[in-house]
């Protein structure tokens, strides 16, 4: 759908984080910024956390804080109005 925007097909409703890097770059913009469609939260599962392997611990964490880095709640959620870049 991002694709199909930039090359002058129209308009499209699309997720944050598939936009993101074209509205960065100023290649697409948002055009309604205070209107946007909740798709729920980014959720891992897992089965348990007692006796948590250390792996899947560790993959956990490594999300978390890269996430936490590169600011994904504030960069992806559509609620915030205008995004400026």
């Amino acid at each position: 759908m991002c694709e199909a925007a930039i090359l002058g097909l129209g308009v499209t409703l699309t997720a944050v984080p598939d936009a993101l890097p074209y509205m960065e770059s100023g290649t697409l913009v948002r055009l309604l910024p205070y209107w946007y469609a909740d798709a729920g939260p980014i959720t891992l599962y897992y089965a348990k956390r007692t006796l948590l392997p250390a792996r899947t611990r560790v993959f956990i964490d490594f999300i978390r804080e890269n996430s936490r880095k590169a600011r994904m709640v504030e960069r992806f959620a559509g609620s915030l109005g205008p995004m400026s870049y």
